[in-house]
């Protein structure tokens, strides 16, 4: 565990790199070069536990950009490490000189043949995204790694991926045809398949290019019987070079027999340089461009769940079930079931899992039809059922049901790492394959020699094909865990071997696996790997240390929690509950909330959902959750020199986060960067002062109560000026092209104080909290919730709750909100029987009651008994409605509108869900309600008037053009936020109803 004192000293980087070099590289390159500290640290991580500052980093704008890049590091003998996504589990994508991020611009696919089945793409597709162009087409590109939504094909050919229908569709060397690659020296190269005359012929040419197919022909006529003999006959290898695929009878032949290409006979099998440089993992060259093949899309699929009281014998029933020809055969044991049950990002899709099960495999089919893929699910599920083969065999059909199984799949990762406090599930055995005969042993004798050393273990994924992501949990911060995990590694490497497997099923080999090596394969394949490294690569500039000549596993000097890794005084505001075990002090869980993020880049989604915003719309590395969390890591640290926690360069990382708690729930990891970014802002204000700007955005809600009432129409008269607007965007900050919002003349509590007595009530069913946005705002909507709960029989006490600190929050002024939280929720729990629900019409009010306060305050138990009893008006309406006390069937919508969409807030999704709205839709006749994936609106309080142009840039990237689809076919769009719709009527002029507004009760 790292000791708050000094600060670590800045890990250590390439220091040659010249001046000529840096000029040279920044004029040929404008503006896509780095040599910003900050940046390079954030460039210095990816998904696995090592680290390595480069000493630029590049985001070639295209082809050209990136041959000038590499050649002019070759030029100077820079190292090169191109990256894709960065989200390498072994630590392939970062290196001590130049990275090259291909992910931001080169991401287009050049040409899709869907007659001919191929498709030629830049590097930096992702191949989600790829598929989503393909899927009319009825294609697709068939590895599909958990990380498919963010994976690019570069880094997938890169690592040579694979994914979860493995089974079926191979590895990711099974779908490429061709590709084109830079050399350190700037030299092109077009790799595709030739006999054996043809690459001789190319051989005997001048230059380059000739003579690296020759030195590739003696190396591999040279070595022949050692690769036919020492090469693991498993399917999923990823260790070392793929010299196999030029020898006939070495490795394995794929998943369901020879490639297409592949054929019979030493002489006659063509070669192919393009599978050299997969799974290569950068060493050889730099990915311009690749055709890959396109498969034909399964008709469709279903599923069955198999449950076992122990993992063991869940894995001995894998060989049993692979003679029903299944397309996946996927683990989870007992700690990520659990955990799936808890976790906010898959409580609600777990219901396949049935009692406490020990361990159970996912098995899915395909076939030609939806009839024969439900024909042979049933079969199977009949014959696991009689044959005793695990005690529970749920069945899912449906898109819906087979989504919900195989997104909490996905995020096993990330339910095995949430674990309270620093001792995490790591990742440095989770790679090894063997034969399915033996898994069950090989994971047996793995679990015992780990539960020898009092090491706790979990595990999950590819059954089917022999790779099990085994995780023991350790604290990398610890010098005797991190003897642990060599002396662990050791064993399961010897494990490994005695079954006939390889280390590296999936991941590769990177930094944690490069030191077996030259072990698994013998000293002759050594050379030979070292031989062909020098072909392609004479100065070893290319991402250096992985697969030859890596430095051991516990290297001080790559470990991203080594022996000097040090905590400098921090002085936090929140408790991060969530993270720290009760004996840890808040210092402590600051930095176990930041670690928190392992850099597996699931914020680095586009196109779905909702993390992150401000990454979806730059496609900046620095502007992903990753990047920011990363940057505090180090900043935290002390690895980024001046720039510490408060400094101006971190708030610059952290300006274009919009607190929209997304990560809280999609990130795996559950990173809550905007409590991160509150409670680092009010450092930086302890450092340097509060702006004006936001003293006078946290002063809100006193403003708008003084400029409430008759004297709004003046003040609303003065805020269309544009003269005042200047003003305000000169002294404030925001931006003079967005409408202030308009008070209103009559606030919400004296048209409720108008109302006749007879209708308060002193024993409630309910309090609605009357917030100041409700209040001298939108009065309207607290009136439309009042009449709709008290119409359906609700006893409704309102509250003026006055400012529920949401503004002061994203202001990041926690110090005075933890102060008046104290003084607010004393007043909320004097209201009513404490058993009485608390209701919010705004989100984000009720995301700050239930989540960010509560952790503010010292007092627990009083954070504890409040957030208990808020509740959104949609989740109390839903429940209203399926009880007895209440009227639910007199509930209709206003002016008979019955075709809604629904935009749910950010704060909303995050914490809450949307399925009572849902549900509540559900029970009105004749009503039809659909939400729209539409992300984040970009406005996020005040950030749409600070950030004017990404506001609308985000806006723009899919809620506009939904929403403008919805109008023009007459639809209602429902919001319950207040940013959300006023996000709306400023770019659009479109008037969303909050649910409220939508309601009616039957009169």
């Amino acid at each position: 565990m790292p000791k708050i004192g000094a600060p670590a000293k800045p890990r250590s980087t390439w220091t040659k790199l010249p001046g000529t070099f840096c000029r040279e590289l920044e004029a040929a390159l404008p503006g896509e070069v780095s040599f910003d500290p900050a940046t390079r640290g954030i460039y210095a991580t990816d998904a696995s536990h090592y680290q390595q500052t480069p000493a630029c980093v590049i985001t070639p704008r295209d082809e050209a950009e990136c041959i000038a890049a590499v050649r002019m590091a070759g030029k100077y003998k820079v190292p090169i490490t191109a990256r894709g996504g960065g989200t390498s589990l072994s630590g392939q994508t970062f290196g001590p000189g130049v990275v090259i991020d291909c992910s931001r611009h080169m991401d287009r696919v050049l040409e899709i043949n869907p007659d001919q089945r191929w498709a030629r793409v830049q590097p930096g597709v992702i191949r989600d995204r790829l598929n989503d162009q393909l899927t009319p087409m009825g294609l697709h590109f068939a590895p599909d790694p958990a990380t498919g939504n963010r994976a690019t094909l570069g880094g997938m050919i890169g690592n040579n991926s694979s994914g979860t229908r493995s089974i079926v569709y191979g590895k990711t060397i099974d779908h490429v045809l061709s590709c084109r690659i830079a050399l350190a020296d700037g030299t092109v190269l077009d790799c595709r398949p030739y006999d054996r005359a043809g690459w001789d012929a190319v051989a005997e040419g001048p230059g380059r290019e000739a003579g690296l197919y020759r030195g590739i022909a003696e190396l591999i006529d040279g070595h022949h019987e050692a690769i036919r003999e020492r090469y693991p006959k498993v399917m999923r290898r990823v260790s070392g070079y793929n010299l196999d695929e030029f020898v006939d009878g070495a490795g394995y032949e794929g998943p369901i027999g020879p490639r297409p290409e592949s054929r019979p006979g030493y002489t006659s099998r063509p070669w192919n340089l393009s599978n050299l440089i997969i799974g290569s993992e950068g060493t050889l060259g730099v990915l311009l461009e690749a055709t890959v093949r396109l498969t034909p899309l399964p008709a469709a699929t279903a599923m069955c769940i198999l449950h076992f009281h122990d993992v063991l014998d869940a894995l001995r029933a894998v060989t049993r079930i692979n003679r029903f020809d299944p397309s996946a055969v996927e683990l989870l044991d007992r700690h990520v079931c659990r955990e799936a049950r808890r976790n906010r990002a898959t409580r609600d899709m777990s219901g396949f899992i049935q009692g406490d099960p020990g361990g159970l495999l996912i098995v899915e089919f395909f076939g030609d039809s939806t009839a024969e893929a439900n024909d042979r699910v049933a079969a199977f599920a009949n014959a696991m059922h009689h044959g005793g083969v695990g005690y529970a065999h749920p069945i899912r059909c449906s898109h819906k049901g087979q989504a919900a199984v195989w997104e909490t799949r996905k995020l096993g990762l990330g339910l095995i790492s949430n674990a309270r406090g620093p001792v995490k599930g790591q990742a440095f055995v989770e790679d090894a394959c063997v034969p399915v005969e033996v898994l069950a042993d090989y994971i047996e004798q793995l679990r015992s020699f780990c539960r020898a050393l009092g090491v706790a273990t979990s595990m999950y994924a590819h059954a089917s094909v022999g790779v099990i992501h085994f995780r023991p949990a350790i604290d990398l911060h610890r010098p005797e865990h991190r003897e642990l995990m060599q002396q662990i590694a050791e064993y399961a490497f010897d494990l490994s071997q005695r079954y006939g497997g390889v280390f590296a099923g999936e991941h590769g080999d990177g930094m944690v696996r490069g030191q077996f090596i030259p072990r698994a394969f013998g000293p002759e394949l050594y050379n030979a790997f070292r031989r062909l490294k020098r072909l392609f690569d004479p100065d070893g500039l290319m991402n250096p240390g992985k697969i030859v000549d890596s430095p051991s596993m516990n290297d001080p000097a790559y470990l991203r929690y080594g022996q000097d890794y040090r905590l400098a005084e921090v002085s936090a505001s929140f408790r991060y509950r969530a993270h720290r075990l009760p004996e840890s002090d808040d210092a402590e869980g600051f930095r176990l909330a930041v670690e928190q993020c392992n850099g597996v880049g699931a914020c680095r989604n586009v196109g779905s959902g909702t993390m992150c915003p401000s990454y979806m719309a730059m496609r900046d590395e620095e502007a992903s959750t990753r990047g920011r969390a990363n940057a505090l890591r180090l900043a935290m640290t002390g690895q980024l020199g001046e720039h510490d926690l408060a400094s101006h360069r971190i708030q610059e990382v952290l300006s274009l986060c919009l607190s929209c708690k997304a990560c809280k729930t999609e990130c795996p990891n559950a990173v809550d960067m905007a409590k991160l970014k509150a409670d680092v802002t009010q450092m930086h204000y302890d450092k340097y002062g509060t702006p004006l700007g936001a003293r006078l955005i946290a002063a809100m809600p006193t403003l708008a109560r003084w400029g409430c009432g008759p004297q709004a129409a003046l003040i609303n008269a003065l805020q269309n000026l544009a003269p005042y607007r200047r003003l305000v965007q000169q002294i404030v900050g925001l931006d003079a092209r967005r409408p202030l919002p308009r008070l209103a003349r009559r606030s919400f509590m004296r048209w409720y104080r108008s109302r006749p007595r007879q209708q308060r009530t002193t024993e409630p069913d309910a309090v609605l909290l009357v917030d100041t946005w409700m209040n001298c705002f939108e009065p309207g909507i607290g009136a439309a919730a009042v009449e709709l709960l008290e119409g359906i029989g609700v006893r409704l006490a309102v509250q003026d709750a006055g400012d529920l600190l949401r503004p002061m929050l994203s202001m990041g002024m926690t110090r005075r909100a933890k102060r008046e939280a104290a003084q607010l929720f004393a007043r909320l729990d004097s209201i009513a029987d404490p058993e009485v629900p608390l209701i919010c019409l705004e989100p984000s009010d009720a995301s700050a009651l239930v989540d960010d306060l509560p952790d503010l305050l010292d007092d627990e138990a009083l954070a504890g008994r409040i957030a208990s009893r808020v509740t959104p008006v949609e989740g109390y309406l839903a429940s209203a409605l399926e009880s007895e006390r209440f009227r639910a069937g007199e509930i209709r919508t206003r002016d008979n509108l019955s075709n809604l969409i629904l935009h749910g807030h950010c704060h909303q999704k995050a914490l809450f869900g949307t399925n009572s709205i849902r549900t509540i839709a559900d029970r009105i006749p004749g009503v039809v309600l659909n939400e729209i994936d539409a992300g984040c609106c970009g406005m996020a309080g005040s950030f749409g008037y600070e950030h004017y142009d990404l506001s609308v840039q985000i806006a723009e990237e899919r809620l506009l053009p939904a929403v403008k689809q919805a109008v023009s076919e007459g639809k209602t769009i429902v919001a319950c936020g207040s940013s959300c719709r006023q996000q709306l009527r400023d770019l659009l002029g479109v008037e969303a109803k909050h649910l409220v507004e939508v309601l009616r009760p039957v009169t």
